[in-house]
């Protein structure tokens, strides 16, 4: 019994034999085939390359502009007011007229203000009578004096007496100078030329001394109001050079100007300072209130090189950046030391040099040695699929169109 389990085939008969042996015969081609296309696809695997983009390392820029919008504004802006109190009765002008020095702006009624001139004129006249008849007394005083008629305390009185009346009517002449100076105050007039740019006071209003009735734009230096960021203020000084351009005005033309003010402290609620830019000769086309760009150039801290961002990935708890070998299409990782980050790309002060070439995009599905495609480039791996698309199925391994006859 152990023979026979030993050779089973030896119980089949010579016609089975021949049949398991041709089925082991075609077993073994099969998987010879697989094996044949398992390696076939691995060759094709292996000369795959990656397309990626790529850019050149450029050296770093020394400067770095700023761009702020901003508000046209005059340099000077005040509110024309009333110096007495009154009635409006008359507004010559509106929001937006020019107006000259010495234009009237507006008026007060003048009614009571002319009555305190008169009862100041009068105040006057009567200081000035008592004056002259305290004058007359102390002259006549002088005569009796020396002829012992009146006492040197009497002769004093009256000598004091004048002094008094001269001062009662000084006083009342620098009253009639008030109210006739109150009366000229009842018209509002320009004191410098400029624009209205808003009218708080209309006629028929009774206003105090002092509230605004217009608001004047005196004409001269024209400037531009800008917020400015508190990491960037500390970069600024008084004088430097900006350049002004209009939303509203001929794209890429602008205008000279320079810093004049930068406030000293930020804004309790936006933090930002507040930053003067004087346009010394302004165009016809700027207008108050417009929408400006004031572009500001800084210098920046010199740095190598620059690349894109997009060119930056992180491995091994550091910043790489993928160098292509322009001979052998293949990259190399390299860890590179991000200075800091610009409007044009990152600064790298370690790691690479000008000139050199990296991966701008994919660079996470990269690794070190991988062979790469250049844009512009023939890949290898579609001229063999083609070449493999077009061999018929008899010939290609593992397509399992092998038979044994």
């Amino acid at each position: 019994m152990g023979a026979q389990q030993a050779d089973p085939h030896r119980a089949l008969a010579p016609s089975q034999r021949r049949a398991a042996s041709r089925a082991g015969i075609l077993v073994v081609l099969g998987l010879a085939a697989s094996v044949a296309g398992c390696k076939g696809e691995a060759a094709v695997q292996e000369q795959v390359v990656r397309p990626v983009k790529v850019a050149v390392v450029m050296p770093a820029t020394q400067a770095r502009t700023l761009t702020y919008s901003g508000v046209v504004r005059p340099r000077i802006e005040s509110a024309l007011a009333f110096r007495v109190p009154g009635k409006i009765v008359a507004r010559a002008v509106n929001v937006g007229d020019r107006v000259e020095v010495g234009q009237v702006i507006a008026r007060l009624d003048e009614t009571d203000l002319k009555l305190g001139e008169i009862a100041a004129r009068a105040a006057v006249a009567a200081a000035r009578s008592r004056r002259d008849v305290a004058s007359d007394h102390l002259e006549r005083a002088n005569v009796l004096l020396p002829k012992a008629i009146i006492s040197q305390a009497a002769h004093d009185t009256r000598r004091n007496e004048l002094d008094a009346a001269a001062a009662a009517l000084a006083s009342a002449v620098a009253q009639l100078h008030q109210a006739v100076n109150a009366v000229d105050y009842a018209t509002l007039k320009a004191d410098k030329a400029g624009i209205v740019t808003s009218v708080t006071g209309e006629p028929g209003q009774v206003v105090g001394a002092g509230q605004a009735i217009v608001s004047l734009a005196v004409s001269g230096e024209t400037e531009i109001a800008v917020a400015v960021p508190e990491q960037d203020a500390a970069r600024l000084e008084i004088g430097r050079l900006a350049t002004v351009s209009l939303w509203a005005g001929p794209p890429r033309v602008g205008v000279e100007g320079r810093i004049r003010e930068i406030a000293g402290q930020a804004d309790p609620a936006s933090r930002t300072y507040a930053v003067r830019i004087a346009v010394e000769q302004p165009p016809q086309a700027m207008r108050l209130g417009m929408t400006a760009t004031v572009a500001l150039t800084i210098a920046e801290k010199a740095a190598p090189v620059l690349v894109p961002l997009t060119a930056l990935t992180e491995s091994d708890g550091g910043t790489v950046a993928f160098v292509v070998d322009a001979v052998s299409k293949v990259v190399r990782k390299t860890t590179v030391d991000v200075g800091g980050v610009g409007e044009h790309g990152a600064q790298i002060v370690g790691g690479l040099q000008a000139g050199d070439m990296v991966v701008s995009a994919g660079v996470q599905f990269l690794r070190d040695g991988m062979r790469v495609r250049l844009p512009g480039e023939h890949a290898q791996v579609g001229a063999l699929s083609r070449k493999m698309g077009s061999m018929p199925d008899r010939g290609r391994p593992g397509s399992g169109a092998s038979h044994v006859r």
